[in-house]
């Protein structure tokens, strides 16, 4: 074989060299050429001010924001339009996902009716401002309802009953409250959500005695059996007053004198 001169071998190291070069500078374009994939995402309406529970969603109370999520929670939406006309059954916080579950069904109009839940029923109840957990209470609370009874054939021993337990608060108020002789008050007001048989005990218990509201911890659903109480449980039986015994006065006597004689006399 013959011997390559070498001005050869040079040129053959030139032709290498910028075929290398060739080859790596498109590997490296094809590489730039490449982008990353755009991560999924999808459209969600939130909440830019606080909306008050029984009131109407208006737009400008609400704004759009990127899910960084392909699909988006369920029972969220993903324009204004789509909350037109609907009113909120709780509180919503500003930055809060507007849901299905925190609104009314659709044709709800504004007010009370929109916190109800399906065949349930709103009741107000008067309370005072102790009873009344003292200004604690605000719609979407779930309060238990206790009765006290202190007349007829209670007065004697006076009775307290826990009568329902984790009922719905939908909203509080005052009520201006007239009374024969009195001058004018105004009493503290608490509205219920009840079933239609819960209504009737409670407009009886109300009647019958005075109504306190106990407040539940959040998400507390538990029930529980009570036996009630009464004052002499209570407090125990009074004792009886102590009955002295009648001491008779001393019968008068006179002496009766027989020659030397001296001997007392009953008078009686």
């Amino acid at each position: 074989m013959p011997r390559l001169p070498g001005w050869a071998w040079l040129l053959l190291a030139i032709g290498f060299a910028t075929l290398a070069t060739y080859m790596a500078m498109g590997y490296l374009k094809r590489q730039a050429a490449v982008q990353p994939p755009k991560p999924k995402t999808t459209q969600v309406v939130v909440a830019k001010s606080a909306i008050d529970p029984a009131s109407r969603v208006s737009v400008e109370q609400l704004k759009t924001e990127v899910w960084h999520q392909e699909k988006a929670p369920e029972g969220s939406f993903s324009t204004l339009a789509q909350l037109d006309e609907r009113v909120a059954a709780a509180l919503i916080l500003p930055g809060d996902l507007i849901l299905e579950n925190k609104l009314a069904p659709k044709g709800t109009l504004p007010g009370i009716t929109a916190l109800l839940s399906p065949s349930q029923r709103a009741m107000t109840v008067k309370v005072d401002e102790a009873s009344g957990v003292a200004g604690f209470l605000t719609p979407g609370s779930r309060v238990d309802v206790v009765v006290v009874v202190d007349k007829g054939e209670f007065k004697t021993s006076p009775l307290s009953k826990l009568l329902f337990q984790n009922l719905k608060v939908l909203g509080t108020g005052q009520k201006l409250e007239t009374r024969p002789g009195d001058k004018p008050q105004i009493v503290p007001t608490v509205t219920l959500e009840v079933s239609p048989d819960q209504g009737e005990r409670l407009a009886l218990a109300a009647q019958e005695g005075r109504i306190s509201l106990v407040l539940r911890g959040q998400g507390d659903q538990q029930l529980v059996e009570t036996l009630g109480a009464d004052a002499i449980k209570l407090f125990g039986r009074p004792a009886a007053p102590a009955v002295s015994a009648k001491v008779s006065p001393a019968a008068p006597t006179v002496e009766m004198i027989r020659g030397l004689d001296r001997a007392p006399v009953n008078s009686r």
